[in-house]
């Protein structure tokens, strides 16, 4: 059996709301206990409502089913909106208790402190703030609902899924490429006699070094405006989520943040070009990247049906130059069904020299010298 402390989360508001409903049922000893209206119905800030025994008036419950992984949290003008909301359900509420998943928070339990106060003194309902360790401990207390819930909690789900890297690898090797000068200070080669009136070779090639320039000078030139660049120090990531259960996977989403020295992500590596810019109409992405770079990824189909993959857009990072390995920590969430794990990408930098030569009068003065890593551009249409 489950310890009470190790109790995960309910999966979906829909199943905390029904644990809710199981749980002050029993602490109210209201089998009358009910869930107020349905989805998309005008509630009036209260989810599950019943009348304890003993009272003569009904009590409320609002669930809110915080996001667990981000840290979520009840924010005072959340707590007065839907205090407000509250006022007019009806009969009215002796008592409003906000049920959440987030952790418990002094600041806002001192808040909903002072509301409580302040709606007594109007003779209002009064507000009471249960957290996630709070609700533990109340399942601990009631022995019908701890009951249910540990046994629901060891129940295996028929939904299960696999989110891997294209061809169904957990673990990847990729490659940015950088461009770096390269320096080399030697002493010139020694004299030779070739045969032709030289006899000092430097002379020789630097007689001919015109002749290449010009035959560069004299190439095909083209309109490189119309372009398209791409930037090679961009490590494309492509991924795929199969359902590897036997149920489908309803209203899904999966949310990636990127763990490692990375200096940017984005869904092109491209820059120029002007028929690139032309997005289809109705176009809607599969990948979207906030702010602070946490990705999301919404397949256009919101169910996926077993066996089935949803296969993203493509995304890039660009990670920085002395980095070796990044870690893709991610979470699935779907109508019945979360789950959360990590990719890992191994990093190894491709680095094309660009070298010029500079001529020293002394071996002590020979050495080769690096500048700094700078990214690789190359033409698209010459890949």
């Amino acid at each position: 059996m489950l310890s009470p402390q190790s109790l995960r989360r309910p999966s979906n508001w829909q199943d905390f709301e029904t644990l809710c409903k199981k749980l002050w049922g029993e602490i109210w000893q209201c089998p009358e206990i009910k869930k107020n209206g349905r989805t998309g119905q005008a509630q009036h800030g209260v989810d599950v409502y019943g009348k304890p025994t003993g009272e003569h008036s009904y009590f409320g419950i609002q669930c809110k089913g915080k996001d667990e992984y981000t840290d979520k949290q009840f924010s005072q003008e959340e707590i007065i909106k839907e205090v407000e909301k509250a006022k007019l359900f009806e009969p009215p509420l002796k008592k409003l208790y906000f049920a959440s998943t987030a952790v418990k928070d002094t600041k806002i339990e001192a808040f909903v402190r002072k509301v409580n106060l302040e709606q007594e003194a109007k003779g209002l309902f009064e507000v009471h703030l249960f957290c996630w360790e709070d609700i533990v401990d109340l399942i601990d207390e009631n022995k019908a609902t701890a009951d249910w819930y540990i046994k629901n909690q060891n129940y295996k789900s028929n939904h299960q899924a696999e989110l891997t890297f294209l061809y169904g690898d957990t673990e990847i090797l990729l490659k940015p490429k950088f461009k770096q000068t390269r320096t080399v200070y030697r002493m010139p080669p020694p004299k030779i006699d070739l045969g032709l009136g030289f006899t000092d070779f430097n002379r020789l090639y630097r007689s001919v070094e015109p002749f290449h320039s010009s035959l560069a000078m004299g190439s095909v030139v083209t309109n490189d405006y119309y372009r398209v660049k791409v930037n090679l120090n961009y490590v494309p990531i492509r991924l795929a989520l199969k359902n590897t259960g036997t149920e489908t996977l309803e209203n899904y989403k999966v949310y990636i943040t990127v763990e490692g020295d990375i200096l940017d992500t984005t869904k092109d590596n491209k820059t120029g070009g002007l028929m690139r810019l032309i997005i289809p109409k109705n176009y809607v992405p599969t990948t979207r990247i906030s702010e602070n770079d946490q990705l999301t990824l919404t397949p256009r189909d919101h169910a996926l049906v077993p066996n089935d993959r949803f296969v993203p857009e493509v995304f890039y990072i660009k990670p920085n130059s002395d980095c070796t390995a990044l870690k893709l920590h991610y979470k699935l969430l779907s109508r019945y069904y979360q789950q959360e794990g990590s990719l890992m990408i191994n990093l190894e930098a491709d680095i094309d020299y660009k070298s010029k030569y500079i001529e020293v009068m002394t071996e002590e003065e020979e050495r080769t010298e690096y500048g700094e890593l700078e990214d690789y551009f190359e033409y698209e249409d010459d890949k």
